[in-house]
């Protein structure tokens, strides 16, 4: 496993950490409906996007076989990740409030990329390919 194979992932998780941790007051100012309508989607992309960049770090190969192992320490990682981002978001200073409903889209992405990884794996070795992500 090299380190290279990582990039993508940190270079991910320092995006979301950037985007997470933004002082309130730089946010731009958006309709509530408009704020709530994309909120968590955005949550749960972010979250299954650095899932999938998880997982090739962890299999830099591209095998087909991605384990059970693998998988759930990915989701262990991501879901960790973003509980951490909601938690850091309580501090006063950045004008910012973590909340549940955002660790619950955080854990859904997540669980959503590792889905996507195992469904891709079975489709993959039914077609034949010896590559997945």
């Amino acid at each position: 496993m090299s380190l290279r194979a990582w990039w993508p992932s940190v270079t991910w998780a320092l995006l979301i950490l950037v985007l997470c941790l933004l002082p309130g007051s730089e946010l731009p100012s958006w309709d509530w409906a408009d704020l709530i309508s994309l909120d968590k989607p955005i949550h749960a992309f972010l979250f299954g996007v650095l899932t999938l960049l998880v997982v090739r770090g962890m299999v830099p190969d591209r095998s087909l076989h991605v384990s059970t192992k693998v998988l759930v320490g990915s989701v262990l990682v991501a879901v960790g990740y973003g509980v951490a981002m909601e938690v850091m978001q309580e501090l006063e200073a950045l004008g910012r409030h973590g909340d549940v409903p955002d660790a619950i889209a955080n854990t859904t992405g997540a669980l959503a990329g590792a889905a996507y990884v195992r469904w891709r794996s079975i489709r993959q070795r039914s077609a034949g390919s010896t590559k997945v992500v």
